[in-house]
């Protein structure tokens, strides 16, 4: 019994730091978690700046409309007035989560209301990007995603 409880701590310190090693050497910001009710929504990495413990990396990406083009992101089709909730397993600075609703064509963007990372989509019918941007004490970044009302 001895044996296995010790293989078994043995194994638990060896798990947990290999987890911390792996937050150490991490060359790229956390992924989101993004859903409308049961449905997870993709989407594309925007822009970031990211320092790791040996390195960092900056990335600039195209315009929105470009990059869900490039990405091959399809609008989710959700309802009117629909939440969505976006989630990171590693939280954001406080007061860092933002959200902003991109102009399909004109490259122009607004600021949306984000309250406990969650946004409510417009009731009226469309296609719309959203962008999420997000700091971390090792960086920034954005995402976005497509959704039809």
């Amino acid at each position: 019994m001895k044996k296995r409880l010790t293989i078994f701590f043995a194994a638990a310190v060896i798990l947990i730091g290999v987890y911390f090693i792996s937050e150490l050497f991490r060359t790229e910001p956390p992924k989101p978690t993004i859903t409308a009710g049961d449905k997870k929504i993709a989407f594309a990495q925007g822009s970031y700046c990211w320092s790791g413990l040996f390195s960092g990396k900056c990335s600039d990406m195209v315009a929105p409309p470009e990059l869900i083009k490039y990405a091959g992101l399809n609008p989710v089709v959700v309802s009117p007035e629909s939440q969505i909730t976006i989630k990171f397993r590693k939280k954001p600075k406080k007061n860092s989560l933002g959200a902003q609703l991109w102009k399909n064509n004109d490259r122009t963007s607004e600021t949306v209301q984000l309250k406990n990372q969650i946004l409510t989509v417009p009731k009226e019918k469309g296609v719309y990007i959203y962008g999420i941007s997000a700091n971390w004490s090792k960086g920034s970044s954005m995402y976005f995603f497509v959704i039809e009302v």
